[in-house]
């Protein structure tokens, strides 16, 4: 039997030489072929060049004016390889970005200026090493309007256990697309991690809370950065900031309607048990989880305030002192001496929790900012639109619901 031929033989070798010489002659004259395309004839320096930075492409496209700032500019090399950009606003601030080589693309990061001119300038390499420099200008658009925010609480404050953390808008922000879009803007960082979430009592309020309450001793950063926010309907952020705060030992105090007694725990143990009296059944003190908004010295309570003629035989207008404010509507925590027979035994109040003046006295001490007051025993539910008790009324899967 003959044996197969495993190599070609010699004019087969040429024959597949010469279809290799063929094919790469044809990628060079492809190649040239190419190059005359971008530059016809046989290019100066100055043409190359020309047609290098001509090949360069800008996002957004040059001259575009009313640019969101909250898009990127984005640049791309074209037939050069793309080494370096340069992009400045009209004040001379720089915008920090990113070359993507693999890609010949560069990209900035963060937001841009409002109402601002930029400037951005790009350097490209073509063959034989020529250097061309492309620029083009653009303009931001200006914000219809500018949102803003208050922040609570304020820096270095030592707050209760219960307390939120509450942003309060400058105007209203109705679309949800924008809230979502805001939540990314925002961070809470805890010296002991907790579960937490956002909640969004309305068009213009913000707040986080933790799943329970602050474990004491937990050191809070708030960081928030609007800039470059797109609030809806023409209005951009306006704010950026941090706030730290602490979260003082845990003060829970529960307030029983129905045995007349509140009882003060400071970290879990019982420092007092007061008398009180809470409000009369046609006033009753509202039910929940109340949290402290305030507390004031001397407070002037006027019956008139709550529909109740200050001539009338239930009116009252009186100076009011030691009092811990635990909900809008009205309802503290305070001295009464005037109810002291009633304190242990019945409810005569106009919804506020009577103490003797020494007990008030002491527990206005005690007091603070987001400390608890359980209110246990009335017949009237929590208001859920009431600073006092919104936080803590809705269950953890409410609160952090994002239709909240």
């Amino acid at each position: 039997m003959r044996s197969l031929r495993m190599w070609p033989d010699k004019a087969s070798r040429r024959t597949a030489a010469a279809v290799v010489i063929a094919c790469c002659i044809s990628i060079v004259v492809i190649g040239v072929a190419a190059a005359r395309v971008l530059w016809p004839g046989s290019p100066s320096p100055s043409r190359v060049r020309a047609a290098l930075a001509a090949s360069v492409k800008f996002v957004p496209a040059p001259g575009t004016t009313s640019v969101a700032p909250d898009e990127p500019i984005v640049v791309r090399g074209g037939a050069g390889r793309l080494v370096a950009v340069h992009a400045t606003s009209a004040s001379g601030a720089t915008v920090a970005g990113v070359l993507l080589a693999t890609a010949n693309e560069w990209r900035s990061r963060g937001a841009l200026g409002y109402g601002a001119r930029y400037r951005v300038t790009a350097t490209v390499v073509g063959p034989s090493q020529v250097r061309a420099e492309a620029t083009m200008t653009f303009r931001t658009l200006t914000p219809a309007a500018r949102v803003g925010t208050a922040v609570f609480p304020w820096q270095g404050l030592e707050v209760g256990v219960g307390e939120p953390i509450v942003f309060t808008l400058s105007q209203p922000v109705p679309s949800g697309a924008a809230r979502q879009r805001l939540l990314s803007r925002l961070s809470v960082t805890e010296s002991q991690p907790v579960a937490g979430g956002w909640h969004w009592f309305s068009d213009r309020e913000l707040h986080f809370r933790p799943r329970t309450f602050w474990p004491a001793g937990e050191r809070v950063m708030v960081r928030w950065e609007f800039h470059g926010w797109n609030a809806g309907g023409g209005a951009w952020g306006a704010a950026q900031g941090s706030t730290t705060f602490t979260v003082g030992d845990s003060h829970v105090s529960i307030a029983n309607l129905a045995t007349h007694e509140m009882t003060v725990s400071d970290n879990g143990r019982t420092i007092a048990t007061y008398p009180i009296s809470g409000g009369k059944p046609t006033d009753p003190t509202m039910g929940g989880v109340h949290v402290v908004l305030d507390r004031s010295n001397v407070v002037r309570m006027v019956s008139s305030t709550n529909g109740i003629p200050v001539n009338s035989p239930d009116g009252y207008d009186e100076l009011v002192y030691n009092d811990v404010h635990i909900s809008d509507s009205g309802e503290y925590v305070h001295a009464a001496p005037w109810s002291v027979a009633s304190q242990g035994n019945t409810n005569v109040s106009h919804g506020c929790i009577n103490l003797s003046s020494g007990d008030a006295a002491a527990f206005y001490a005690f007091s603070r900012f987001g400390d608890v007051v359980v209110v246990v025993g009335s017949p009237r539910p929590p208001e859920a639109g009431d600073h006092g008790v919104m936080d803590w009324t809705a269950n953890w899967a409410a609160f952090t619901s994002p239709r909240g």
